[in-house]
């Protein structure tokens, strides 16, 4: 049972139970309808979507916008990202949107992604020979320091531009971010700042000087302090929610080796199918970044308020069991697929392809290399981090044979 919210009277469903076993939370959820109206741990006042079909319209539901300036009182984060009154990417609507979303997908084009397959290849091979080294013998390797987490940053910092000197702090940011304890994003900013800045003069091969070029429409190069937060949700997000998907996936296959050694030999073709079914599953991915409704309108039937706050959880309607048959099983023979992993509309995730190539590469290999491999640890005492937003954990330690 979920304590109430003190000010509002609200179930508060995000709790330790939550941060261990979402899924279950989800499963009651479904239990009462698509639609509910919860609180937040600090005590914000959201109605939290769950369902399939409610999830999927929204997704593409101009009334509901990301901009602060649509937000009732009660909306009182001040924290980043969520909590910015301005921000691009993230927190912008179209056409605004439009204009900023053009300088990320130059980046993100399929083809452009296709190519870094021997890249990742070569990443991972680098990763699970330190992995071996570190666990002969039965030690315990930390899967999270060795390869869940330095994977997807050297990967995104590499086509982002991030410099060598600033990628030691990329995992810290990130978990400051989205646990929401990144108070002053300054430093970050700066880094980011100082990198365009210098990518006007130095020019590479990168998204930080695609942007550090951009006009506005007067003709004027864009403020560096402008864009410094449109680069670190890029990186933020691009390397935490494929940290997170490694991790959870790994978690349950170690779970399930049957399910493990069949990802480890498929074909390419097979292998693709296989990975849609793990992002259904295990995607780290909880919500998307809330939403304001514009106006009073109406979702299944619910009324929600001009100014109130939307969550819609991409974790829950993925586990619907209106849309997927067995939704909490793992099934590898799934026919329709359809998961919102990606989201859809104008905020749907531009990474998506590199995110399919990365996790695919990375889970095959691990479990090609380790096919023994085994928790060290009872899953219970597993730590989570404790986050609305991008769910893994704080820590992954295994043995390898």
């Amino acid at each position: 049972m979920a304590d109430k919210c003190p000010m509002h009277g609200h179930d508060m469903p995000f709790d330790e139970e939550y941060w261990h076993a979402p899924f279950d939370k989800y499963a009651r959820f479904h239990e009462q309808g698509p639609v509910h109206r919860v609180c937040t741990p600090d005590g914000i006042p959201v109605w939290l979507v769950t369902g399939y079909t409610e999830v999927y319209d929204a997704l593409r539901d101009q009334r509901l916008a990301r901009h602060r300036r649509y937000a009732s009182d009660d909306y009182t984060n001040n924290l980043p990202p969520e909590g910015l009154p301005e921000s691009r990417l993230v927190m912008e609507d179209p056409p605004e949107h439009t204009k900023s979303r053009r300088l990320v997908n130059f980046g993100f084009v399929p083809r452009r992604m296709r190519l870094l397959k021997p890249k990742i290849h070569e990443l991972v091979a680098g990763l699970l020979d330190d992995i071996e080294a570190k666990g002969s013998g039965g030690g315990v390797v930390d899967l999270m320091d060795t390869f869940c987490a330095p994977l997807p940053i050297t990967v995104i910092c590499d086509l982002v531009g991030m410099p060598e000197e600033e990628r030691v702090h990329v995992r810290e940011w990130g978990e400051l971010v989205f646990s929401g304890k990144l108070v002053n994003p300054q430093g970050i900013g700066a880094a980011m700042a100082r990198a365009l800045v210098e990518r006007r003069t130095n020019p590479k091969d990168d998204l930080l000087t695609t942007w550090a070029q951009v006009t506005d429409d007067d003709g004027d190069l864009l403020p560096p302090e402008d864009l410094s937060h449109m680069a670190l949700i890029m990186f933020a997000a691009g390397y935490d929610s494929t940290m997170g998907m490694l991790s959870c996936s790994t978690l349950a296959l170690m779970e399930r080796p049957d399910y493990a050694d069949r990802l480890a030999n498929a074909d390419e073709d097979e292998l693709h199918k296989l990975m849609e079914e793990m992002f259904r599953m295990y995607s780290p991915t909880q919500r998307g970044f809330r939403r304001f409704a514009r106006e009073d309108l109406e979702i299944a039937g619910v009324k929600i308020a001009a100014g109130d706050t939307v969550y819609l959880s991409i974790g829950a309607a993925d586990r619907d069991p209106g849309k997927f048959p067995n939704a909490n099983e793992l099934d590898f023979d799934r026919t329709e697929n359809k998961h919102l992993v990606f989201g859809r509309g104008p905020h749907a995730c531009p990474g998506a392809e590199l995110a399919r190539i990365e996790n695919g590469i990375a889970l095959q290999e691990l479990f090609k290399r380790f096919p023994d491999m085994k928790l060290a640890v009872p899953v219970d005492d597993i730590k989570w981090r404790e986050s609305t937003l991008i769910r893994l954990p704080l820590t992954l330690p295994v043995t390898i044979s």
